[in-house]
Parts: structure tokens; sequence; C-alpha cells
């Protein structure tokens, strides 16, 4: 007897999702019990996405962008080394990490994270409620993040694309600054 959740089963109604197997033409996933939406994902039910838009958003990245590589060059262009990059064991997954000296570098999207300095009143008009829902719940997760590193005992640094984009060697200068002063 099938367990509760999806199914591999033939293609027999209007319940029936497409699965990893569907565009091979062999089966669809059947959801046999529907589920409740909650939080954002219930405004993402609703929306008709055009493919070009789905497939620029999906390749946004998450790390490794632009702004994160041009600052850790940077970095090591000012002589900075010994720091970690994406450590998955600290809250918030940050940018930069500089073990010894206990500094924490988040490099912040202007769009994804709502810069003050630039983004301010630029949300987009399509769909408005969700990017404000989005950009409201990436700002609160940075920063219950950002509480418990520094509950931890390490200094936050949060760098914007656009300071970036201005002045990149003097943000890496004060980043390696911070991080040399803290050393041990």
């Amino acid at each position: 007897m099938p367990g509760p959740g999806p199914s591999l089963d033939r293609p027999d109604g209007p319940e029936e999702r497409r699965g990893s197997l569907a565009g091979r033409g062999q089966y669809t996933a059947r959801v046999s019990e529907p589920t409740q939406a909650y939080g954002i994902n219930r405004l993402r039910e609703t929306w008709v996405v055009r493919e070009q838009t789905r497939r620029s958003m999906q390749g946004n990245r998450s790390k490794g962008t632009k702004p994160e590589l041009a600052l850790r060059r940077a970095l090591w262009a000012a002589g900075a080394r010994g720091y970690r990059v994406n450590v998955r064991k600290l809250p918030g997954t940050p940018d930069v990490v500089f073990g010894p000296a206990r500094v924490c570098v988040f490099v912040q999207g202007c769009f994804w994270h709502g810069c003050p300095r630039c983004r301010d009143g630029k949300t987009p008009t399509q769909n408005a409620e969700f990017w404000r829902t989005k950009v409201e719940t990436n700002q609160a997760r940075h920063d219950r993040d950002s509480a418990r590193l520094r509950e931890a005992g390490y200094a936050v640094v949060t760098v914007w694309e656009c300071e970036l984009k201005q002045s990149l060697a003097e943000v890496a200068g004060l980043v390696l600054d911070l991080a040399i002063s803290r050393c041990p």
C-alpha cells in the first residue's frame, strides 16, 4: 500500500503533477493528498510565470556571485590569506570568514536584500506583494543570523553590491583591517 506523498502512477486525472520522469514520457508524479501552502509559497501558487522569466530567475546564484568574487579577488590582491568561503557551519553561511579573527563578511545583492542606499522605492511592479515579502524575509533572516553570529563572538560585516561597485579596494581594505585588528 503506498504511503503519503507523491507516487509514480500512469497519468489519469487532473491531480497529476509532472515528475522528473515525466519529460521522458514514462510517468508523472501524482500527489495523493493535497498540500497546504503557507507564507510566501501561498503567493506563488496563483502566478503564471513566463518561461523566459523562470529561466532567468533560475540562473541567479546563491554563492559565487560576481560581487562576491570581486571582493575575494580584492582581498587576495590586498594580501589577505587564510579566509574561508561559504562556511556552512555558521548561521547564514557567511560569504567570507576570517576564522581566528572571528570576522564574517556577507556580500548582499541590492535587489535581493533591499539595499537602503540604492533600492529605495524601486520594487518591481509585477507581483509587488511577492517581492516585498521576499525582500522582507531576506532582511529578517540576515538580521537573525547576524545576531546569532554576534552572540558567538563574531564581528559581522555587511557589504552591499553598490558599495563594491563604487569603491572595491576601499571596502576590501576596511575588511582586511578589521580582520587584522581582531587577530589573536
